[in-house]
């Protein structure tokens, strides 16, 4: 896929939709509502991230994407937690929360194939070690977003951003997954102190008490002591 942010024809060359129209005949089992929010700043990352998901959909039956102006539809910001733009939510009709608060462009948008395929199979593909692990953040009565900071030229960021999103299929409802890009939501990155990326911040809700963040950690965690972190900031 082109980094451009701003590309003249297409985002995904041919080469590169064939290989993808035949992964998502191949390992899709059903379909995925990709929605993408626009009308709070960013317009020009929020036009790439609209062109992407309508290339994406051409690939494949199973994928369907909705854009969303929040100007014209202020409602949605409450419904779905939008303050910036782009955000894109992967299916989240089905209660998973997995987001996006910016583009999946450069090396992102590696993870973000992946994350769509998992969705559709229900599978976090997580091995089993991590799944037992996860299994106790159930006892807790409590939510976790998992925060990931990243540039689009970071090869490792992704990695770290798929871990994070198998969480949040693993864990349906429980854990939110957010890739942040860094370069697009300064204010964030700034309010993390984020200096280097992929930049981890693992936060956890109560009710409807604010959110604490509890873990930080910079670098791609393995995937075992990821899942202990989770929930050593759950336990606390």
């Amino acid at each position: 896929m082109s980094n451009n942010i701003n590309p003249p024809q297409r985002i995904i060359d041919d080469q590169t939709a064939a290989q993808l129209k035949a992964r998502f005949d191949s390992e899709m089992l059903r379909p995925v509502d990709l929605l993408v929010f626009k009308g709070v700043g960013n317009e020009e990352y929020s036009k790439w991230s609209e062109q992407l998901l309508e290339e994406l959909s051409t690939l494949s039956d199973k994928i369907s994407y909705e854009v969303h102006d929040t100007t014209l539809e202020p409602s949605l910001i409450e419904e779905y937690n939008i303050s910036r733009a782009p955000t894109i939510l992967i299916d989240p009709r089905t209660n998973y929360k997995i987001r996006y608060t910016g583009a999946p462009a450069g090396y992102e948008a590696w993870a973000f194939v992946e994350t769509i395929i998992l969705v559709s199979r229900d599978d976090s593909g997580l091995a089993e070690r991590s799944r037992e692990i996860l299994k106790e953040a159930k006892n807790y009565g409590k939510e976790a977003h998992v925060a990931i900071f990243v540039t689009p030229t970071c090869p490792y960021c992704p990695h770290q951003v798929l871990l994070a999103n198998k969480f949040a299929i693993e864990l349906k409802g429980i854990v939110e997954a957010d890739c942040v890009e860094a370069y697009e939501n300064p204010e964030l990155a700034n309010a993390f102190s984020v200096s280097a990326v992929p930049h981890n911040v693992i936060a956890i809700r109560e009710s409807d008490e604010e959110e604490v963040p509890k873990e930080i950690s910079i670098g791609v965690q393995p995937d075992e002591k990821y899942a202990m972190d989770l929930i050593k900031a759950m336990r606390d």
